[in-house]
Order: structure tokens, then C-alpha cells, then sequence
């Protein structure tokens, strides 16, 4: 047999080789990848801080697929915005990889807890343990204890993000006024010394029967003038004229 009778008789191998290649070939273009094409390379774009529904359109839009990853909380972030990816962007891959996707679960509320009663300084104190800042002090006339903590805002026993900043109105104590002396003076002036400070003008009498003039002289009152008491104490007084 000469080598040109051996050629033709190994020829249908040969033919039945190549054509198992493209029948090969066909099968993993047309079948194993759809879009016809071997899959190649390609660079896989940032979409860390879009929301997920977003940052998948965005990557199937360059040939990769986009799978949910941690959700973790996130004081900045809103829920389901991608706060990370692997791979990391830039990176080339083989288009219709998967890329994962971490997002935020939004800002973790916790409960702000009760500091009414509490010093300023222990208030606050409870505050930064529960996740808390302090917020704005607020003065405030009160019988309670200077310093001790009267209400908040937010109020106790509400939700609110950890970064929150909560404002407390504290007491200033009882404040104390003096009573002016009001001997001599008309009712209608003595209101006005008594207003300006602090205090009101509480009962007015007289040692005769009806009323009293506001034009009226003063001939005594309680508190005496002189004295120390709270502020909005209303002072008595009686009077020697009458209408």
C-alpha cells in the first residue's frame, strides 16, 4: 500500500475529528452560552452606594449577575443600598460571573431610656451607654433638685437611631424672689411691683364691708416685705379704703 492509498484511507478519521470539534464547539456556543459567544473578560463597574435593584441592572448590563450578600446595619446608608462588593470593582472577570453584593439593613433603632430623676451627669452618662449623644440643656424652674433631669427629647421609652441626639430639660431649682414692701402703695401699683418681681398679687382685703378701689393704700400684706420665697408666690394684702 503506498502513502497516497494510506492518506485516503485515514482521511474519514481525520474529517470525523475535525467535524467532532465544530459539532463540540457548536454545542458550547449555541447551548452552554446562549448569546453565541465564548464567554470573554470584562471589567466589573463600582455600584457600591446604588440600591441593590439598581446595582444589579447595572452589572447585568456588562455580562455579570448579582447575588444578595451580609445585610448589615448602617447609620449613613439606607436599606438596600450595597455597601460593598466581591469581587471588587475595577477587577476583570468572565462575563456572567456572580457578584456579591453586601447591603445595609438601614439604621438600627434602639430604645432611649429613662433618665428623668437622674443627675445631669448620670443622664448622660446612661445616654452614651445606650448609644446615645447628648443633645441641647434646657433650665427650667422646678421644686425637684438643681440639676436633676425633668423630661427628654426624644421622650423616654421612644425609638430612635444610636447616633441620636437627646436633649434633656433640667431643674434650675426653686427660684427665689423678694418680696417687695408695699406700704402706701395703691392695689392697682402694688400688682405691677409684684409682677416685676416675680410674684403676683394675691388676696386683697379691707377691715370694712365691700370692695376694695384699686386706688386703695396698702396698710399691710403677706408675705411681710423682705421676705425670701419662691417665684410666682402670690402676696396678700389688706387695705384701708373702700369704694
Amino acid at each position: 500500500m503506498n502513502t497516497r492509498t494510506r492518506v485516503r484511507g485515514s482521511l474519514p478519521y481525520v474529517i470525523a475529528i475535525i467535524g467532532g470539534f465544530l459539532i463540540a464547539y457548536l454545542l458550547v456556543a449555541f447551548v452552554v452560552f446562549p448569546s453565541g459567544v465564548i464567554p470573554r473578560d470584562a471589567k466589573i463597574p463600582s455600584v457600591t452606594g446604588l440600591l441593590f435593584d439598581e446595582a444589579s441592572q447595572r452589572l447585568a448590563a456588562v455580562g455579570f449577575r448579582a447575588e444578595r450578600g451580609d445585610v448589615n446595619t448602617s447609620s449613613a446608608s439606607p436599606k438596600e443600598t450595597v455597601l460593598s462588593q466581591t469581587p471588587a470593582a475595577g477587577t476583570h472577570d468572565v462575563e456572567g460571573t456572580t457578584v456579591t453584593l453586601d447591603v445595609s439593613g438601614g439604621q438600627q433603632l434602639v430604645r432611649i431610656p429613662n433618665v428623668n430623676g437622674l443627675t445631669r451627669d448620670s443622664a448622660q452618662a446612661a445616654l452614651q451607654a445606650a448609644g446615645f449623644s447628648l443633645g441641647n440643656i434646657v433650665e427650667r424652674p422646678s421644686k425637684e433638685g438643681i440639676g436633676q433631669v425633668l423630661a427628654s427629647t426624644p421622650r423616654q421609652g421612644t425609638d430612635a437611631p444610636g447616633s441620636t441626639a437627646v436633649s434633656l430639660v433640667v431643674s434650675a431649682g426653686q427660684m427665689v424672689a423678694t418680696v417687695p414692701d408695699l406700704s402706701g402703695h395703691t392695689v392697682q401699683d402694688a400688682k405691677q411691683l409684684l409682677e416685676s418681681a416675680g410674684l403676683a398679687l394675691g388676696d386683697v382685703s379691707t377691715p370694712n364691708k365691700g370692695g376694695v378701689a384699686p386706688s386703695a393704700t396698702i396698710q399691710s400684706q403677706s408675705p411681710a416685705a423682705g421676705a425670701q420665697v419662691g417665684a410666682g408666690t402670690r402676696v396678700a394684702v389688706r387695705t384701708g379704703g373702700t369704694i
